[in-house]
C-alpha cells in the first residue's frame, strides 16, 4: 500500500505496547534493513523527541528496477506520537497541536496521501484527521464545522473519533489554535516577530504598546489552580516543606520520591517535571532546600538518577538559604545513602562542585556535579552572554543522559523556569531551526503556576534567543537532515466563523471564558525605533492584504480576500 499509493509519510499515534497491552507490530527494522514481502525497507535515521519520535526510512521495490517507473529508492518518514493515552487525551492541546502541523506539512505536494493509524485506526486516527481538516479549513476557508466533518468521515470509516473526551479535545485544541494562531516561528524571523509583539491597539484611544504581547502573556497564564491540583503540596504535614504558596507543584507533574512505610508525606518535595524538546522529563526545577528538606533533595537526587544540578541561588544562611552539598570531611548521611565531597573547581568563571552519593547496601556510586551560578541571569554584563550558561551545562550533561537536569532557585521559579526555556529552545533551534516560544512558556506554567510574574519574563527569553542566534549566525540552514520538515511561515487563520450542527434547540450555554482587555504590565524595556505595519495577527504575522481587525475575544483576525471593506466581528458560541 505505501508503495502503490505512493505515500512519504506515516503518522503513528500509538504505542508497540501500552498498559501492558500489545497495541501494534512493529513493522519498521530497528536497524539496518529488512524485507517484508517484495519491499525492502531500510532504517536511515532515527530522532527521539519529548512527545514523538521521527524515522526517516529508504523503501525499495524488489522486483522494479527501471527509475522511470518509479522503482527507485523512496525516501518515506514516520511521525510517531509515543504521548498520546489509548480511548484518552493528552494532557495538553499545544503539543498535538504542533505534531500535526509538522507532520502534515512535510507531505510534499506531488505525494500520495498521508498514512494515519493507531491501534483500531479510529479514535486517535478520527481525533487526528479532524484536526488536521478543520486547520486547514480554518486557514483556508476562516470558518469550520467539526460536527458535520466528522459525521462525513464516519460514512468512511465507523466510529472515527471514538469517545466523548476524544470530542471534547477536538474543540478544546482547535479553541487554542484560533487564539494563539501558529507560534512556532522560524529562528530568523525572530527579531521581526519582537516588532510584531509590539504592535499596538489601535482600536483603543489610547493604544497599549506591547499589546500582542499582553495578549501572548494572558493566554500563557490563563490557567489557574484548584484545590485539587495541589492536595499533596497543601497538606498539613507538607506545609512547611514549601517556602511559598505561591509556587507549589502541581499534583500531575510534581516529582515522587519513595516513600517511607507508614510515615505521610515522606513523598513529597517541592518539584516539578517540566518536558524539554527531547525528553518528556528532562528537567525538575525546585526551591532552594529548606533546612528540613536537604535530605529530601539528595533522596530525590537519588531516586531519579539525576547527576547535573544547576544552582541560581546564592547561599545565605542568615536569609534562611543554606548550603545543601557537603563541605570537605563533612557528609550527609542517610538510611540507605551517604552523599559525600569530592572537589570543588572553577570551570569558565563558574564554581563547580562534584560529589557522590553512595550506596550503604552495595558498591555502586551516583557521580553529581553542581554548577554554582548565583543571581543568574540578573547579573549577566550583557544579554549576549545569557545563553553561554546555557551552552555551558548542555555540554556538561551530555555525559549524563540517564537522568534529569536539576534547575534550582529561590522558589522554583522565574529564574529556573527561564533556564529550562533557554535550554529547551536552543535545542528546538539547532533541531529543526523553529522557536516555539510561546508553547513552552505555557505548558511550564501549567505545571507550575505563577513561574512567570509579567510579560517582560517572556520578553527577556525572545530577545536573549534573538540575541543568541544572531551570535551563532543561525538563520539559515539546519543541523539534521530531518530539520527540513517544518511547517510554512507563520500563518493566521482568517476570521473564523463556526457552523451551528445540530437542528435541536440549544440548552442554555455556560458562560464563556471571560477574555477581557489584558491588564496593564510594567513596561517592557524600550526597542529601537521600528516601522511598525498598519495591522498584524495575534501571533505577530503581518497579513498579505495589508488588513487586520480585532474580534470580541481579544485576538487579531485577518478577514477574507475581497472582505477588507466591510469587516465585521466574528461570533464564537461559548465552548
Amino acid at each position: 500500500m505505501v508503495w502503490e499509493q505512493h505515500v512519504h509519510i506515516i503518522v503513528m499515534i500509538t504505542n508497540l505496547v501500552e498498559r501492558g497491552r500489545k497495541k501494534c507490530d512493529q513493522y519498521w527494522p530497528k536497524e539496518g534493513s529488512e524485507h517484508y514481502g517484495l519491499i525492502q525497507v531500510r532504517l536511515v535515521h532515527e530522532e527521539v523527541l519529548a512527545t514523538y519520535t521521527i524515522r526517516k526510512f529508504a523503501i525499495r521495490h524488489m522486483k522494479v528496477k527501471c527509475k522511470k517507473s518509479g522503482g527507485g529508492e523512496r525516501i518515506l518518514f514516520q511521525y510517531h506520537y509515543t504521548n498520546w493515552p489509548d480511548h484518552g487525551t493528552p494532557d495538553h492541546p499545544l503539543p498535538v497541536l504542533s505534531f500535526v502541523r509538522k507532520s502534515a506539512a512535510a507531505n510534499p505536494e506531488d505525494a500520495g496521501p498521508i498514512i494515519v493509524h493507531c491501534s483500531a485506526g479510529v479514535g486517535r486516527t478520527g481525533t487526528y484527521i479532524v484536526l488536521d481538516a478543520m486547520l486547514q479549513h480554518i486557514r483556508a476557508k476562516g470558518r469550520l464545522n467539526i460536527w458535520g466533518f466528522l459525521k462525513h468521515i464516519r460514512t468512511q470509516r465507523n466510529f472515527l473519533v471514538q469517545t466523548e473526551e476524544q470530542y471534547i479535545f477536538i474543540h478544546d485544541a482547535l479553541l487554542e489554535a484560533i487564539q494563539s494562531g501558529d507560534t512556532n516561528i522560524p529562528s530568523g524571523g525572530v527579531s521581526r516577530y519582537i516588532r510584531m509583539l509590539q504592535a499596538p491597539d489601535n482600536s483603543q484611544e489610547k493604544p497599549q504598546s506591547w499589546y500582542l504581547l499582553s495578549h501572548q502573556y494572558k493566554l500563557i497564564t490563563h490557567f489557574q489552580p484548584r484545590d485539587f491540583n495541589v492536595v499533596s503540596a497543601m497538606k498539613p504535614v507538607n506545609r512547611e516543606k514549601n517556602r511559598s504558596t505561591d509556587h507549589l507543584p502541581m499534583e500531575n507533574g510534581r516529582v515522587h520520591l519513595t516513600p517511607k512505610p507508614g510515615v505521610d508525606g515522606s513523598d513529597y518535595i517541592n518539584a516539578t517535571w517540566l518536558m524539554g524538546h527531547q525528553r518528556l522529563r528532562e528537567f525538575i526545577i525546585t526551591q532552594h532546600p529548606l533546612p528540613n528538606t536537604i535530605l529530601d533533595f539528595w533522596q530525590m537526587v537519588w531516586d531519579h538518577n539525576a547527576q547535573t544540578v544547576v544552582v541560581l541561588t546564592a547561599v545565605d544562611e542568615d536569609q534562611g538559604f543554606p548550603q545543601f552539598w557537603p563541605a570537605q570531611h563533612d557528609d550527609f548521611d542517610s538510611e540507605h545513602w551517604k552523599v559525600r565531597y569530592l572537589e570543588e573547581k572553577l570551570n569558565s568563571g563558574l564554581m563547580t562542585v562534584e560529589v557522590a552519593v553512595q550506596s550503604l547496601q552495595d558498591d555502586y556510586e551516583l557521580p553529581v556535579r553542581l554548577i554554582h551560578a548565583p543571581s543568574w541571569p540578573h547579573t549577566l554584563p550583557a544579554l549576549t552572554t545569557t545563553l553561554s550558561l546555557v551552552s555551558l551545562v548542555s555540554e556538561a550533561h551530555t555525559n549524563y543522559q540517564n537522568g534529569p537536569l536539576i534547575v534550582v532557585d529561590r522558589f522554583g521559579g522565574t529564574e529556573a523556569a527561564t533556564f529550562c526555556s533557554l535550554t529547551t529552545l536552543r535545542s528546538q533551534m539547532e533541531f529543526e531551526q523553529h522557536l516555539d516560544t510561546y508553547m513552552y512558556c505555557k505548558l511550564y506554567h501549567n505545571r507550575r503556576p505563577s513561574i512567570w510574574t509579567s510579560q517582560d519574563d517572556i520578553l527577556f527569553i525572545y530577545r536573549a534567543m534573538e540575541s543568541y542566534i544572531e551570535s551563532e549566525g543561525s538563520h539559515s540552514g539546519s543541523s539534521s537532515d530531518m530539520a527540513g520538515l517544518n511547517d510554512p511561515i507563520i500563518t493566521m487563520p482568517p476570521v473564523t466563523t463556526i457552523t451551528p450542527v445540530a437542528p435541536l434547540t440549544p440548552k442554555a450555554p455556560p458562560s464563556p471564558l471571560p477574555l477581557s482587555t489584558p491588564p496593564s504590565t510594567p513596561s517592557a524595556p524600550a526597542l529601537p525605533t521600528v516601522s511598525t505595519p498598519p495591522s498584524t495577527c495575534a501571533n505577530g504575522q503581518v497579513p498579505s492584504n495589508g488588513h487586520a481587525m480585532l474580534t470580541g475575544n481579544g485576538t487579531i483576525r485577518v478577514p477574507p480576500e475581497g472582505m477588507e471593506d466591510t469587516p465585521q466581528a466574528t461570533e464564537i458560541p461559548p465552548v
